[in-house]
């Protein structure tokens, strides 16, 4: 079964990239953005799955678990297929600690770090449009400090941690003419275990999923 899910990875990779050179009825669209720097941001709601993310469920305080992020994102467009984008963002998850005697929630400030290689399936298409839809993977890590961990019987939090991460997810965009658009980019970082201050146990990451709405503007070469 993993050879098969291999080979026909491979397949769909090959194809797509003989689609992308096929050459165009419309070259120099406004939308062909090969060899051009972009500058990007964004932000929305996320979310953090952890060791006992479950207990706010549990208490009746689902929505409490649920933070802001913002992103900052620089990129290169190599190909117009291909980008890589460098970005930073910042946020304010929630956790908790183990229920044993009680609920303990807590915050803490977490920075992210990744670079992301993007492949755009507008480059498939026959003519370039002004929807770009668009899959990433990354990179990074996250450092994370500033623990509002309150009193528990038999659990201490280590901080501050600085621990490797991956990522990916999908990107709709939207452009104009004038090489500014937005987007709305969903996305699924993964983390090791003490990310959340906590001794690993369990399952060996912890994830943030998060929805984010931005702007992008496409820099002129």
């Amino acid at each position: 079964m993993n050879r098969k899910i291999v080979l026909l990875a491979a397949a769909l990779l090959t194809a797509s990239v003989c689609l992308a050179g096929t050459p165009r009825r419309s070259p120099n669209s406004p939308y062909q953005y090969g060899k051009r720097f972009y500058i990007a941001v964004q932000g929305g709601p996320m979310t953090t799955l952890s060791e006992n993310a479950s207990s706010y469920s549990a208490n009746d305080r689902t929505w409490e678990r649920l933070a802001l992020h913002g992103q900052l994102s620089i990129g290169y467009n190599f190909t117009d297929a291909f980008d890589i984008r460098i970005s930073g963002s910042y946020n304010r998850p929630a956790g908790a600690l183990s229920p044993w005697a009680g609920f303990y929630p807590y915050r803490f400030d977490a920075y992210h770090v990744f670079a992301d290689v993007e492949w755009d399936f507008n480059s498939m298409a026959e003519h370039y449009v002004t929807f770009s839809p668009k899959v990433y993977v990354g990179l990074g890590a996250a450092y994370t400090t500033r623990f509002a961990a309150p009193e528990h019987p038999s659990q201490v939090i280590e901080e501050p941690n600085l621990v490797p991460g991956f990522r990916f997810g999908s990107v709709l965009e939207f452009d104009g003419r004038s090489g500014f658009g937005w987007f709305i980019d969903l996305g699924f970082e993964f983390f090791t275990d003490w990310y959340d201050g906590q001794v690993p146990s369990g399952f060996p990451f912890d994830i943030d999923p998060k929805l984010g709405i931005g702007i992008i503007y496409h820099i002129p070469r």
